[in-house]
């Protein structure tokens, strides 16, 4: 049961933090909406077209609210930056506190870290001196319009909690095939932050495979069986796709309304 738990909270903080961008940029989201943006980007991300949860949101948000695609790219790209660095801290900081304890820590995990972090970069100003093509100009002005210090603390704020759901999610996966006293929540956070890292964009639907793979080498480089990491990952995929496929009817007449959008006098309705 609390495994189930999981994915529902983990909607919602993707959608709060979409909620969040999307107020900077001047779009009022009811918890309906955001909450069930949140569930259609996830479902979308099963089919078998890359990204097409975001492209699902994307065009509500135009259609419905009127945002343009650049500065919806540029909500996209605080999201996913914002959350890759973070991925790359919090992985340092759980290796160091390992290493600290005595645990060997693969030179290798180190440097996915680092590399990860590294792009903490891309929200400072230095970001300002990347030249780009003219018709990407408006994605840079999207993005001067919500990078900001407090925006950027409840972002990552809100990217922690998502952290220790997911780390969470694995842990208690792991539980379930009662292997937890092989795994203990360090060694879940980072086979979790690296799981993460895998879906920024997916490959797969669902990052199906990717996610296995990923967690099967991670735990291998951690010393732990490469099948704890395989089956606890497909577990926590499994119910999560269980849980999104579960609710996902709720918010059908949300979709109904990007339909209809398309006549002007249902959107001054």
């Amino acid at each position: 049961m609390p495994l189930l738990l999981v994915p529902i909270l983990s909607l919602l903080v993707n959608g709060y933090i979409a909620r969040l961008l999307l107020y900077r940029l001047d779009v009022r989201l009811s918890f309906y909406e955001w909450y069930g943006l949140a569930v259609a980007n996830s479902l979308g991300n099963y089919l078998p077209i890359p990204q097409a949860g975001a492209v699902a949101r994307a065009v509500y948000l135009r259609k419905v609210h009127r945002l343009n695609y650049h500065r919806f790219a540029a909500s996209l790209l605080v999201t996913y930056i914002s959350a890759v660095a973070l991925y790359g801290v919090t992985g340092l900081v759980c290796l160091g506190a390992m290493s600290a304890q005595g645990n060997s820590c693969p030179i290798f995990l180190w440097f996915i870290f680092a590399a990860l972090a590294s792009s903490s970069m891309f929200l400072t100003p230095v970001a300002t001196m990347v030249p780009l093509p003219k018709s990407l100009l408006p994605i840079r002005e999207g993005l001067s319009a919500l990078i900001g210090y407090t925006q950027l603390l409840k972002i990552v704020f809100l990217q922690l909690i998502l952290i220790c759901l997911t780390t969470s999610g694995l842990w208690l996966a792991c539980k379930a095939m009662q292997t937890g006293s092989a795994v203990s929540w360090p060694t879940a956070l980072v086979m979790g932050l690296l799981l993460l890292a895998s879906g920024i964009i997916n490959v797969t639907p669902g990052n199906i495979g990717i996610e296995q793979a990923t967690t099967e080498v991670t735990a291998r480089l951690l010393r732990i069986a490469p099948n704890i990491g395989f089956l606890a990952s497909s577990i926590f995929r499994v119910v999560s796709a269980l849980v999104v496929i579960a609710i996902s009817p709720v918010f059908i007449p949300l979709m109904k309304r990007m339909n209809r959008a398309d006549n002007p006098s249902d959107l001054q309705q």
